[in-house]
């Protein structure tokens, strides 16, 4: 049986994605902060262009850094001062959660439900394991985190040569084409970033002050969190309302339960489903299918930094498949057919 061209060609193509997802796999160590660099390096290039016309190159990475360097601090300043706003109410908090837990084992065992009971040795041992994984999550963050500033300055120091780079090594059609894509894919990503942080602190507002004014505890930390996990489209804005409703449902009553849930759920429904889509028009034309699909497929490659990259990756993706025409029926496939770069390129 002869097989045809066409065939060979899809066969050569599904065993050269599974090869690259390997891969990926495979090396997520530097994969992954080469990514989180990459991506950094587009949204501050602009910053950095303009700086060069003005200051000489050594400052303008100078200052560059810096201005990153304030995003973080301002970050680590939000965590630290959610924590000393939970500390005060956190131990009676715990003694309630632990009455709550006891009174549940009793009832367990007045019905002869089977319970299993941890000695305080099993205890202790399972404390040890743990204070071991946390001293272990945070040293690969701190490793990934000064790897990511490793690579994203040599990025910056070699960025503006990228392009004459690109023009040498490859055919002046192809360097053409690839150029463009980086030049549109930069102008998405910095265009989306804008737009999603605008509706992130809309949503973090509006978060706190419902919370605030329906008295749960911790309103400040919650508009924070909603405003830290809208950056993960449709998983994070589910995952926002959740810890608000448990704690006023178990600590403050139904009533106070429901209220927070139906208050929080109609902030994101409307935030998501109207000012969100208007406001970004076509800067970005995901389906909340293949956004979150976006997030769990990278997210089984690379972990929460995979999740957490999901949208970045397959928005550059797509805009580097509309480029080539053995690769256009991706685009079409994930991307938006509305949009008129994909049209034009189609005809």
């Amino acid at each position: 049986m002869r097989v045809s061209a066409k065939t060979i060609q899809i066969l050569l193509t599904i065993i050269a994605t599974i090869l690259a997802i390997a891969a990926l796999k495979a090396t997520s160590a530097i994969t992954i902060p080469l990514a989180f660099a990459f991506f950094i390096a587009v949204l501050v290039h602009p910053l950095q262009r303009w700086l060069n016309r003005h200051v000489p190159h050594w400052l303008s990475l100078v200052i560059v850094m810096l201005v990153l360097a304030g995003v973080v601090g301002l970050a680590i300043g939000a965590l630290l001062l959610s924590a000393e706003i939970v500390e005060p109410k956190a131990p009676q908090y715990l003694d309630r959660l632990q009455q709550m837990f006891q009174n549940a084992m009793a009832w367990a065992k007045q019905r002869g439900l089977p319970v299993e009971q941890l000695s305080s040795q099993g205890s202790q041992g399972q404390l040890t394991n743990e204070a071991i994984g946390g001293l272990k999550f945070l040293w690969d963050g701190l490793s990934l985190f000064i790897l990511i500033i490793s690579l994203l300055v040599l990025l910056l120091l070699e960025v503006g040569q990228y392009r004459e780079k690109i023009e040498r090594s490859l055919a002046s059609k192809t360097s053409a084409k690839v150029i463009n894509a980086v030049v549109r894919m930069s102008d998405k990503l910095r265009s989306y970033l804008l737009i999603q942080s605008f509706t992130c602190v809309l949503t973090g507002i509006l978060t706190g002050l419902w919370c605030w004014v329906l008295g749960v505890d911790f309103a400040l930390v919650w508009g924070l969190i909603a405003f830290v996990l809208n950056y993960i489209p449709t998983l994070g804005s589910i995952v926002a309302v959740i810890p608000p409703t448990l704690l006023a449902l178990i600590f403050q009553g139904i009533g106070r339960g429901v209220a927070t849930l139906v208050g929080l759920a109609v902030i994101q429904v409307i935030l998501g489903n109207f000012v969100d889509p208007r406001l970004q028009g076509r800067t970005l034309k995901l389906s909340p299918f293949v956004a979150l699909l976006s997030i769990v497929f990278w997210g089984w490659v690379w972990g929460i930094p995979g999740a957490l990259l999901g949208i970045p990756m397959t928005m550059s993706l797509i805009v580097f498949s509309q480029e080539f025409k053995s690769t256009r029926a991706i685009a079409l496939l994930f991307g938006d057919t509305d949009d008129p770069e994909l049209k034009k390129k189609l005809k």
